[in-house]
């Protein structure tokens, strides 16, 4: 399980606007996050060998380059309120075109 931030340039903020910093703390916080989210799957499905990795940089390129290599990549799909209209969000589409590996989208709520 993959988790990518970008973190923002303070000078690019606009007035009130707080943007996600570059350091290493939070990484190992994300890291915490995503072992706490997993351990009841890991319980229930003890024998899926998952690896939880933090990113700092753009969503779409850590997915890509986390994938090289991969048989197959798994990424989440907000449904909308307008079922019949299927969209994909630009980290999803940007996978889509720039992965060599076969992708599953799958929709949550």
């Amino acid at each position: 399980m993959l988790y990518a931030w970008r973190a923002l340039d303070p000078l690019t903020l606009g007035p009130g606007e707080i943007g996600l910093v570059s350091d290493p703390e939070r990484a190992e916080e994300w890291l915490r996050f995503l072992a706490a989210v997993l351990r009841m799957w890991r319980d229930k499905y003890s024998d899926v060998d998952v690896l939880e990795t933090v990113a700092e940089g753009r969503p779409s390129g850590a997915l890509v380059k986390a994938a090289s290599g991969a048989e197959l990549l798994v990424v989440g799909h907000r449904l909308t309120d307008r079922p019949r209209i299927v969209r994909t969000g630009p980290v999803t589409h940007a996978v889509l075109r720039q992965t060599s590996c076969p992708v599953a989208v799958v929709p949550h709520y």
